[in-house]
């Protein structure tokens, strides 16, 4: 048996023993490398149009490389899968040095990036440290791509050929769209999923957009153009083609007849999200008071999870269609059935050891 997968077991194991006797703990780590982002993206915080600023700011607060392994230590050794992402985590000038370290602790990579920075990425050896990349393309077509990201056509070239690199190096990938006001057409008509299919990907991931709470501009469509989404994705899955929708059913379900996703417990506590500075926001992104700020290069994860905020996952419905806090709030048997399901058609033909590892 590998020995990652006997961690991985052993992992599973201490986390259903402290479920059972009540006690949270996190299974996912998520770790957000800069506070910087070459992007501009309305729905994100990284989005910020001040780029010159953004960039003094990830150069005062981002972790070291140093601290980052230290956080990475903590951490491993209580998660079974790391999602690194940012800002635009590829920006880092050790990004790879990083991305080793994680890899040496015996944790499972995905990366969450624009795909714009890959062409300076030597991809040949960053395929073998990281399990797949979930690439952030919220349009595949030019125009409503642009208007979603804030970029130039030229940005959006850049990055279909680093898309074609993908292919080119044999890289696992796929696609995460965000569904706004902006790109439901090709949703509705499908275009999206042929053109997806033109551009090499096996599997894809969609979720409608979650308005933030600091600015006072609405992405998301209209109830009537939801409910016709979520009809031509269901339409979608029900052919069984590629590409493999991602998401269970259930999600585009729920939408349609309640209008947002339905869950009885937030379970954001089952992952540990850490910011570019090292702080963990407790319980979550939206409250984000000092009081509820904890440092992990100061605190042990164990402190942060006994930490008293944690309570408010038990009535908070706030989130209604982000797709992250909809998976983690599903029952197991909805989250092991689907999500591991997909994510095995993803990556068959491509890493078929990790394909044996998660579903047997």
């Amino acid at each position: 048996m590998p020995v990652d997968l006997i961690r991985t077991i052993n992992r599973v194991g201490k986390w259903s023993v402290n479920r059972m006797i009540g006690r949270r703990r996190p299974l996912i780590a998520v770790f957000s490398l800069t506070h910087y982002c070459n992007f501009y993206c309305p729905m994100c915080p990284f989005g910020d149009a001040d780029k010159e600023g953004q960039m003094r700011l990830a150069r005062k607060n981002d972790l070291t490389t140093e601290q980052w392994k230290l956080i990475f230590d903590k951490v491993s050794k209580y998660c079974v899968w790391s999602i690194i992402e940012g800002g635009e985590p590829t920006s880092r000038p050790d990004f790879m040095e990083l991305v080793r370290h994680l890899y040496g602790l015996k944790l499972p990579i995905t990366l969450i990036t624009n795909c714009s920075l890959l062409h300076k990425i030597d991809l040949d050896e960053l395929k073998k440290y990281i399990q797949f990349i979930t690439c952030s393309i919220d349009s595949v077509f030019e125009e409503s791509y642009c208007k979603v990201r804030g970029v130039t056509p030229q940005a959006y070239q850049k990055v279909m050929e680093n898309l074609e690199l993908l292919n080119q190096h044999k890289v696992p990938h796929y696609f995460n769209s965000v569904i706004t006001k902006f790109n439901t057409d090709e949703f509705v008509n499908q275009k999206y999923f042929e053109r997806a299919r033109e551009l090499g990907v096996n599997s894809v991931s969609l979720t409608f957009v979650e308005d933030r709470s600091d600015v006072n501009y609405s992405l998301l469509p209209d109830r009537k153009t939801m409910i016709k989404v979520c009809e031509s994705v269901l339409e979608h899955i029900k052919k069984g083609k590629y590409p493999q929708v991602m998401i269970p059913p259930l999600y585009f379900e729920q939408i349609i007849e309640h209008g947002r996703g339905v869950f009885d417990e937030c379970g954001v506590w089952k992952s540990i999200f850490v910011n570019g500075n090292g702080t963990v926001m407790v319980p979550c992104w939206k409250y984000t008071s000092p009081e509820n700020s904890y440092s992990l290069l100061e605190k042990s994860v164990e402190e942060i999870w006994s930490a008293p905020q944690w309570e408010i996952t038990k009535t908070c419905h706030d989130c209604e269609v982000l797709g992250c806090v909809w998976y983690s709030s599903q029952p197991v048997t909805t989250f092991a059935q689907n999500y591991m399901r997909g994510l095995s058609k993803m990556i068959n033909q491509q890493k078929p050891e990790l394909v044996n590892a998660v579903t047997n």
